[in-house]
């Protein structure tokens, strides 16, 4: 009786192709500080309940500051990527040392990612819509990610979904499902403060309130609040998409929220497996 049982319970894990041992999960994006903003508050909802999750940036970050040089903010934001990541109980954070604001899709950085995705081997891999205009690294990491799925072999493909940056988000869209990220608010806010070259330094600096955000604490995460709610704010589309997975009275009550497409190239799902793929939901 027991073996039979276990031979069901083995042969389950065959057909769903999900270890025993949790799910792999990978965000590839183009700065550091990006996975954080965009996947903060799911990624922290994978590593809590006991999966692997590796962020991928597919530039080191040099032009992100208005007095730094290259070299040396490079360095700087390799280190604060490593402090978000453990925040976030991230298995690996992949900085490629491409120089900011100038990626380009070529064959060899598709060779890494390909490289990255295989050794990795993720069930899941988040990566940015891309688009014409907007940001020129962003848009491109889209396509690079793309060409790179497409060196793999297609029956043994993992679930690709679409992140919506600062630049896609404002195109009128459905997503397929959204993630009450609530109970994790305070770790994505503390894992994106991690970065502080950008959301104490440069963005204050773009936005023209550099003196008092560097002047106070308290102004400093009201900056920090900022900078990361916009991705992480319940938009009619996505409470859409949190009432199809959570039901309308409880999506009604979610106060902070990331959503997400499934992309057309990839593994297809069913809505069964995007409950094993993303058990936060029926958590």
């Amino acid at each position: 009786m027991k073996r039979t049982f276990l031979i069901a319970i083995l042969f389950m894990l065959f057909q769903t192709g999900y270890s025993k041992e949790g799910l792999k999960i990978m965000v590839i994006f183009a700065h550091p500080d990006e996975g954080e903003i965009y996947t903060g508050g799911i990624t922290a909802l994978y590593t809590e309940l006991g999966h692997q999750v590796k962020f991928m940036s597919l530039t080191n970050g040099d032009a992100g500051h208005y007095s730094m040089k290259p070299a040396e903010l490079a360095k700087r934001r390799y280190k604060e990527a490593m402090n978000a990541k453990e925040i976030l109980g991230l298995v690996d954070y992949e900085v490629l040392d491409y120089h900011d604001g100038v990626l380009k899709n070529t064959e060899e950085i598709q060779r890494k990612v390909y490289q990255s995705i295989s050794e990795f081997n993720p069930d899941v891999i988040f990566t940015y819509y891309p688009a014409q205009g907007g940001h020129n690294d962003n848009m491109t990491a889209g396509w690079i990610v793309r060409d790179a799925a497409g060196k793999m072999n297609p029956e043994s493909l993992p679930v690709f979904i679409y992140i919506r940056d600062f630049h896609t988000s404002n195109f009128s869209y459905i997503p397929d499902f959204g993630i009450n990220i609530d109970e994790m608010w305070e770790t994505k806010l503390a894992a994106c403060g991690a970065h502080e070259s950008q959301v104490v330094e440069y963005n204050p600096n773009l936005e023209g309130v550099l003196d008092e955000v560097l002047a106070s604490k308290e102004r400093q995460r009201e900056f920090l609040i900022h900078n990361t709610y916009p991705y992480s704010k319940v938009t009619p589309g996505i409470l859409l998409a949190l009432s199809k997975w959570y039901g309308e009275e409880k999506a009604s009550k979610v106060k902070y929220a990331e959503a997400f497409e499934i992309a057309e190239f990839g593994r297809q799902i069913t809505d069964e497996e995007v409950l094993k793929l993303f058990p936060m939901i029926s958590k």
